[in-house]
């Protein structure tokens, strides 16, 4: 299905030798270049396949839509395109990706969005599908169709709670992919720090040593700054490792040094780091929670911004950690607002467009956003394309933040907007006002295209119908 869009779009990249690698998200493939100059935008923005292109992280981006696994299956099949799993192995035969350098890897803050978002773009929609569980488990308990003591829900809970819980396993081994070192070294270090008997002691937070070194225990357990910083370190001093040991030994010795080295330095150092760190943001957030309607309105109107350029998956990983930490977020429920407010504008452009390309996207991208919550089709296909679905989006987005705000409303678990996400959010003790702000944001998304696009449609019949006077003075 995809064989000749996959063909096309590599030759428009500049070719497989022009390709570092190519991941996936959601919805988009991730092209990070040799050199982005090479890159035929317009070329792929052609195919009626790609709903749009966006460079951004010092990626070159092409939007799909929810079938964009096919499309990297695609991608990836054509000879010397190289992906994560197709990385060349290094000399000790660990298979570590390498980090990109070199040209084209844009800006530091490119840099640093593209790294989180490679970190965290596997893991989002299992934290998504983990949320959906919790979600389910707190309505069936709230309605008594399930006890909580129950072995039923210890089960089903376990399945619900293991991503959140073991997530620093997870996320070491890609941060440690990412960073160019082993994956596997770095989820054991992950691992150790959620072992039984030292869980035991750390999560105590009493003043404990290491060789005589104090340090005060704290619970690693849905931890993200420590586990990104941990790996960043060991990537360097796997590096140091693999030019200071005989080649002989690195297949046993780089996993005990690296292991010795890191577990104590994560518990001695990183960990502090994080937590100070991961503290000071909560400070932060506290504060703003005490003016609840900037807050809710910030992330309303405007979040779906921050999702266009892809440095959500800046701003998701720390309200997951606040989430986690204290069991109810508030920016979460906000910032969905936007997402309701597209799904609003699409319906719009649906119902009234005479365009019939433009309604064959907007209803592929309103099914996919109203059920998965999916947005970059709707926001890339339809809105950016015109200032006033734009305008549309902020509207919808502020009056669902404004209603977040008055009736503090917050989720207790996370998930994608959409049908599929709704049990998350009904495990929420605001359920009621957040489900009133999407049907608002909605509403308002759908009446201002409506009433902008009626004032569009008017302007331009004004100016291509004549005034009367100049009319007749053309009749004669």
């Amino acid at each position: 299905m995809y064989a000749e869009f996959a063909r096309i779009t590599v030759d428009a990249v500049g070719g497989p030798d022009n390709i570092r690698q190519v991941t996936h998200c959601a919805t988009r493939l991730r092209f990070q270049l040799v050199d982005p100059d090479k890159a035929d935008r317009e070329r792929v923005e052609q195919q009626s396949e790609a709903v749009g292109v966006i460079e951004s992280q010092g990626q070159f981006q092409v939007i799909v839509g929810p079938t964009v696994p096919e499309a990297y299956r695609a991608v990836a099949a054509i000879p010397g395109v190289r992906t994560e799993d197709s990385e060349p192995q290094d000399a000790a035969g660990d298979g570590a990706a390498k980090p990109a350098r070199g040209k084209g890897s844009g800006s530091w803050l490119d840099r640093l969005l593209g790294t989180i978002s490679a970190i965290f773009t596997p893991y989002i929609p299992v934290l998504a599908s983990v949320g959906i569980i919790q979600g389910l488990l707190a309505v069936a308990v709230k309605f008594h169709w399930l006890a909580n003591t129950s072995d039923t829900y210890a089960i089903l809970a376990a399945a619900g709670n293991a991503m959140i819980y073991f997530f620093p396993v997870l996320l070491a081994f890609t941060a440690a992919r990412q960073f160019g070192a082993n994956p596997y070294i770095g989820a054991t270090i992950g691992a150790a720090l959620l072992e039984p008997n030292l869980t035991a002691i750390n999560v105590s937070g009493k003043h404990l040593d290491f060789l005589g070194i104090p340090f005060i225990g704290q619970s690693f357990s849905s931890t993200v700054l420590p586990i990104l910083f941990g790996m960043w370190a060991f990537s360097y001093l796997e590096r140091a490792l693999k030019r200071i040991l005989p080649q002989l030994t690195h297949l046993l010795l780089i996993p005990v040094f690296s292991l010795v080295v890191m577990v104590p330095a994560m518990l001695l150092v990183f960990g502090p780091i994080g937590f100070g760190i991961a503290k000071g943001v909560a400070v932060g957030y506290d504060w703003l929670l005490h003016y609840p309607l900037i807050l809710s309105l910030l992330f309303g109107g405007f979040f779906i911004f921050v999702i266009a350029i892809g440095a959500h998956w800046l701003v998701t990983p720390l309200l997951l950690g606040i989430l986690a930490d204290q069991g109810k977020e508030y920016a979460l429920a906000a910032g969905g607002m936007g997402n309701y407010a597209i799904l609003g504008v699409l319906l719009a452009v649906l119902l009234t467009s005479k365009d019939k390309p433009t309604r064959t996207v907007a209803a592929s991208a309103a099914f996919v956003n109203g059920v998965a919550g999916i947005t970059e089709p709707g926001l890339y296909g339809v809105v950016i394309k015109s200032k006033r679905y734009l305008v549309a989006v902020v509207a919808g987005g502020l009056v669902g933040g404004l209603i977040c705000g008055l009736f503090d409303v917050y989720v207790t678990a996370f998930a994608f907007s959409g049908i599929l996400g709704a049990p998350a959010f009904l495990a929420s003790p605001r359920a009621v006002p957040y489900f009133f702000a999407v049907a608002c944001s909605m509403a308002v998304g759908f009446l201002c295209t409506l009433l902008l696009d009626r004032r569009s449609r008017q302007s331009e019949q004004a100016q291509t119908t004549p005034e009367p006077a100049a009319a007749e003075a053309a009749a004669r």
